[in-house]
C-alpha cells in the first residue's frame, strides 16, 4: 500500500487543468501555482487533497489530527511515531485502534527498541531476544481487508481495513516498567491454558518482562486482590492440561472498582480472555482508564465455544470442540444402530448460534437431523419434528439427532421454561434434549411404536479438554500478537484472525451490533448439511412464511 501523505496526493485541480488545457496549459497552470505563497499553497493542497481522497462511503467519519505535533527522541527513526501519524492522516482508511499515545495526549515518545530486533535471524540466539530481522516487523501502513473476495458490484472502498497485528520495531512501553495482568472470564473451553502459558512465555523471554500476574477466578481475583505470580517454571506444562489454570468465573462487573484495583497494584497491561460480555466490559474499562488518564492498556483475546464472535474467522477452541463432539456422536450412532426403532439425541453448546452442532454433524457424516437456534421449527403437526422422526423410524428404524442448546428458543408451537440467569446475567435455557426425548417417547407410543430414545449431554466434556494441535497453534499466535500490540501502546481492541491474518479490531466495532455471526439459509455449510441429511424445515405452514 503506497504512502498517503497529503503532500504526495495528486491535486485534482491540477489534473483537470492538464486534461482541459493540454501540456502547455498545464505547464502554465503549474507555474502559476508555484507562484503562490508557501502558506496559501499548503492550505490549497491540503483542502484539495482532502476532497480528492475523501472516502466514498458517507458513513466513514473524518479523522481529526489529534497528534499532529507528536514528537519523539530521534523522531525520524521511530517507526511507532510514523505509524501513529499515518493512522491519523485524513486519507488513511485503516480502522483506527486506540493507543495510549492518543489517550494520554503524549507529544514526546521514548525510543524503546524491540528486544527481538537483531541483525540476523541465522545467528545463534539464546534467551528469546535479538532474533528477528527488520523485515519481520510490521510496516506502519499494513492492514487486513475484512472481505478479500470481490464481485462485479463490490467496491474496495467500502470494505473495512483492520490494522495488521505483529511485532513493532519500536515500543511505547519499556519492558522494565511493565506489570502485566492476565484475566480469564466466563466459561471454560479448550485452549485457555495455552494462551496463559504463551502470554507468560512471550512477555518473559521475548520482551524481558519480569512482573506477570494472573487473577484467580476472573474478575473476582481483581476484586479480592487474589493474584498469582506467573513465571515460565509455573506455566511450563499447563498447556498439556484441560480446564483453566487460573480458574474462571461468571461475576458481576464493576468497572470503577476494577480500575481502582489495577491502579493500586500497578498493573499497566491487562490481557482479558473472554467472550461477548467480556468485550463489552473491556470497552467500559478502556473508557474509564482514558477518563482517568492512566497508562494501562486493555487487550481482549476473544473466546467462544459456539464460535459466535463477530468479524473474526474463528474462535480458538472451536476446532477442538468439534473433535471432542465426535465421541458422543459415535456413541449415539452405535446405540441407535444396535436396536430397532431407536433414537439418539446429542445436545451440544450453542445458546445463540448452531455452528458447533452444524460443524460437528458435518464432520460425523451420519447425523439425520440437526436443530439450531437460527431456524424456528414445529414439534407437532403433520410436518412437525415428531411426525418426521416417527416416519423415519418406520422406514429406517433409526434416527440420530444433534441439537444446539439454544434451539429451545426456536420452538414455535410450545415453550420450554428457562432456568433463571447466571451470575453474569445470561439466561439459563431449559433442557431441549430432555424435552425432545420425552416428546418422542410419548408420540411414538401413542402411534403404537415401541421406540427407545437415548439422550447424551456431553457439553461439559466437550469444553473441559485440552486444545488440539490446530487450536494450540492458533492460541499461541493470538497471545503473541496481543503482546506485540500492547507493548506498542495499543489498547481497547480485540486480537483475532480475519482472512487468516492476525489483526487488531477496535472494541467499539466488536460491540457495535453491526456484525452478525449467525447461520443463514444461504450459508454453504448449512446447505451442505441439508443435502446430506435430507431434513425438511419442520414447519407446518412454510408456504405462508
Amino acid at each position: 500500500m503506497e504512502s498517503k501523505n497529503l503532500t504526495q496526493t495528486i491535486n485534482p485541480l491540477y489534473l483537470l487543468a492538464s486534461l482541459a488545457l493540454g501540456t502547455i496549459g498545464a505547464a502554465a497552470f503549474n507555474a502559476l501555482r508555484k507562484g503562490c505563497s508557501e502558506t496559501a499553497q499548503h492550505v490549497f493542497e491540503e483542502n484539495m487533497s482532502a476532497t480528492a481522497s475523501a472516502p466514498s462511503s458517507p458513513q466513514r467519519p473524518i479523522k481529526k489530527h489529534a497528534i499532529n505535533k507528536l514528537m519523539a527522541k530521534n523522531a525520524n527513526e521511530n517507526e511507532l511515531v510514523k505509524e501513529l501519524k499515518n493512522l491519523e492522516e485524513i486519507t488513511c482508511e485503516i480502522e483506527r485502534v486506540s493507543n495510549l499515545a492518543y489517550d494520554l495526549k503524549l507529544q514526546v515518545l521514548p525510543l524503546n527498541v524491540n528486544p527481538m530486533l537483531g541483525n540476523s535471524n541465522y545467528r545463534s540466539v539464546f534467551g528469546g531476544e535479538g532474533f528477528l530481522p527488520e523485515t519481520a516487523f510490521v510496516n506502519h501502513d499494513c492492514y487486513i481487508l475484512q472481505h478479500p473476495n470481490f464481485g462485479p458490484n463490490d467496491l474496495l472502498s467500502r470494505t473495512k481495513r483492520w490494522l495488521r497485528s505483529g511485532p513493532r520495531k519500536h515500543l511505547l512501553f519499556s519492558p522494565d516498567e511493565v506489570k502485566a495482568g492476565i484475566v480469564v472470564v466466563g466459561g471454560l473451553l479448550p485452549g485457555l491454558n495455552v494462551i496463559i502459558r504463551e502470554l507468560t512465555m512471550c512477555l518473559f523471554y521475548n520482551y524481558k518482562v519480569q512482573t506477570i500476574f494472573g487473577a484467580k477466578y476472573g474478575y473476582n481475583g481483581i476484586y479480592n486482590n487474589d493474584w498469582l505470580k506467573l513465571d515460565p517454571k509455573i506455566v511450563k506444562t499447563i498447556h498439556h492440561q484441560g480446564g483453566c489454570f487460573l480458574g474462571t468465573a461468571r461475576s458481576k462487573f464493576d468497572g470503577e472498582l476494577i480500575v481502582d484495583e489495577l491502579a493500586k497494584n500497578g498493573i499497566n497491561q491487562v490481557y482479558l480472555i473472554g467472550g461477548l460480555g467480556c468485550m463489552k466490559s473491556a470497552e467500559q474499562l478502556h473508557e474509564i482508564i482514558k477518563t482517568r488518564n492512566l497508562k494501562i492498556s486493555i487487550v481482549v483475546i476473544p473466546k467462544s465455544i459456539e464460535n459466535e464472535i463477530p468479524i473474526i474467522d474463528k474462535s480458538f477452541g472451536f476446532e477442538t470442540a468439534i473433535e471432542e463432539a465426535q465421541n458422543p456422536l459415535k456413541a449415539a450412532y452405535q446405540e441407535t444402530h444396535s436396536k430397532k426403532y431407536s433414537v439418539g439425541i446429542v445436545r451440544l453448546w450453542g445458546s445463540h448460534t448452531g455452528f458447533l452442532a452444524l460443524n460437528a454433524s458435518l464432520a460425523f457424516r451420519s447425523v439425520n437431523i440437526c436443530l439450531v437456534p437460527e431456524f424456528e421449527f414445529d414439534v407437532y403437526g403433520e410436518k412437525g419434528l415428531l411426525q418426521y422422526v416417527y416416519s423415519r423410524l418406520q422406514l429406517k428404524g433409526t434416527c440420530v439427532i444433534v441439537v444446539a442448546e439454544g434451539a429451545a428458543a426456536s420452538l414455535r408451537d410450545c415453550k420450554i421454561n428457562d432456568k433463571g440467569r447466571d451470575a453474569s446475567g445470561n439466561v439459563k435455557q431449559g433442557d431441549i434434549g430432555l424435552f425432545l426425548k420425552n416428546a418422542i417417547l410419548e408420540f411414538t407410543r401413542e402411534k403404537g411404536l415401541n421406540a427407545e430414545v437415548k439422550y447424551i449431554d456431553p457439553q461439559y466434556m466437550v469444553r473441559a479438554g485440552k486444545a488440539n494441535s490446530l487450536d494450540s497453534k492458533l492460541c499461541s499466535q493470538l497471545a503473541q500478537n496481543a503482546i506485540h500490540a500492547s507493548m506498542a501502546g495499543f489498547t481497547g481492541f480485540a486480537v483475532g484472525h480475519v482472512s487468516n491474518k492476525t489483526c487488531m479490531i477496535p472494541l467499539n466495532e466488536m460491540n457495535s451490533g453491526n456484525y452478525a455471526n449467525r447461520i443463514t439459509p444461504s450459508n454453504i455449510a448449512w446447505q451442505r448439511l441439508l443435502a446430506g441429511t435430507g431434513q425438511p424445515s419442520f414447519l407446518n405452514n412454510e408456504q405462508d412464511i
